[in-house]
């Protein structure tokens, strides 16, 4: 009888997207793959007409309920599933997922795609969750870190035992899938690309205010925005829909909605900009390296790693619009053969460190292993 292997995403879309190719593969290894997960119907519907079992189990906030709603969704998927192996990704799976797996008894490979500002803020949600996490993970098979820094902050705090550790290269990034593209569309201007969730520590506010600084300079930029509005994160954390309007009448950014798949709008980009605080490993920047295209990111966990800087992008302070701003008037003087260069280069760092069988490879021995 073949192996059952639960999935526990946040939101389907990672499935469609970064985490399609490790579904995938475990489907084609004789694996039976289940996803507990939740988001729009249209992108449930997808994942099912690619062949995935989805069950939608919703979501969870602070409020007691939801989460104990939450979590008996969660037990009755594995249940049903006769989950011989579970996989977590984000915050919440990581944590609600991994209690429901250890009274269930079925061995657990968490994944921390990034932390955040999980030990830098006072807030009671984030204080919660690091005691939480010293919890739930000490019973977990294995815990996959995207970064160096993530993982010795868990290992330093105790949270983690320095045999369950392992490093890999966030999600890793298809060279095909991902290939070089000519700039298209019919733009002539210099075109900047923020790619994202549009909420705050993804840097969204210096971006725009950077987008600010910047067209007072040169008239023929245009800064664009792709990414939704996010609700699914902390109150103060969020961008509004009048926030966005007042920045679409404004005239300071180009919004363009958002979208399962990024490369046509990458391509037609001269430069994508993450301004985040803090990353897992960004997979925004692996696909735009990948597809040639030279990075703005701040100076930070999880995007200098993947920006070397003056080499195949520029990395800017962290929550400084204005250095943000001279970073993208860099860029933007930049002669055209200069910014090809770098996107070469930049493909070629990516693909040698960021490959995503590399992951693939980590997930089939952290499974055959327990």
């Amino acid at each position: 009888m073949s192996k059952r292997i639960v999935i526990i995403e946040n939101n389907i879309i990672a499935t469609n997207t970064i985490r399609y190719k490790l579904t995938r593969l475990l489907m084609d290894k004789g694996y039976q793959v289940t996803v507990l997960t939740t988001g729009p119907a249209k992108e449930l519907q997808q994942a099912r007409d690619n062949g995935f079992h989805v069950v939608d189990v919703g979501s969870s906030n602070s409020n007691p309920l939801d989460i104990q709603r939450y979590m008996r969704h969660l037990r009755k998927g594995l249940k049903n599933a006769e989950a011989d192996v579970c996989l977590t990704f984000t915050i919440r799976p990581a944590i609600w997922g991994n209690i429901v797996t250890r009274r269930l008894g079925i061995p657990t490979i968490t994944n921390i795609t990034g932390i955040g500002p999980l030990f830098a803020s006072n807030n009671i949600a984030y204080r919660a969750a690091r005691t939480m996490y010293k919890f739930v993970l000490k019973k977990t098979a294995h815990i996959f870190f995207q970064n160096n820094d993530d993982m010795k902050l868990f290992l330093d705090n105790g949270f983690v035992l320095p045999q369950k550790a392992e490093r890999i290269p966030g999600s890793g990034i298809d060279p095909v899938h991902y290939a070089p593209m000519e700039k298209t569309g019919t733009d002539t201007r210099f075109v900047f690309l923020f790619i994202g969730r549009l909420v705050k520590d993804k840097g969204i506010l210096e971006y725009v205010e950077a987008a600010r600084l910047l067209k007072k300079q040169q008239s023929q930029v245009v800064c664009k925005v792709l990414g939704p509005l996010w609700t699914q994160n902390l109150k103060g954390n969020t961008v509004t829909q009048e926030e966005l309007n007042s920045w679409i009448g404004e005239g300071v950014i180009e919004y363009l909605g958002e979208t399962a798949d990024v490369r046509p709008f990458i391509a037609a980009a001269d430069s994508v900009v993450l301004p985040s605080y803090r990353e897992g490993t960004s997979n925004i920047l692996l696909e735009a390296s990948s597809m040639e295209r030279p990075c703005i990111t701040c100076d930070t966990t999880g995007c200098r790693e993947i920006v070397d800087d003056g080499e195949t992008g520029f990395l800017c302070k962290v929550a400084d619009a204005r250095d943000l701003a001279d970073k993208m008037a860099t860029m933007a003087n930049l002669p055209a053969a200069v910014r090809q260069s770098m996107g070469k280069k930049a493909r070629k760092k990516v693909t040698r460190e960021y490959n995503k069988q590399m992951v693939v490879d980590a997930y089939i021995r952290a499974i055959e292993r327990v």
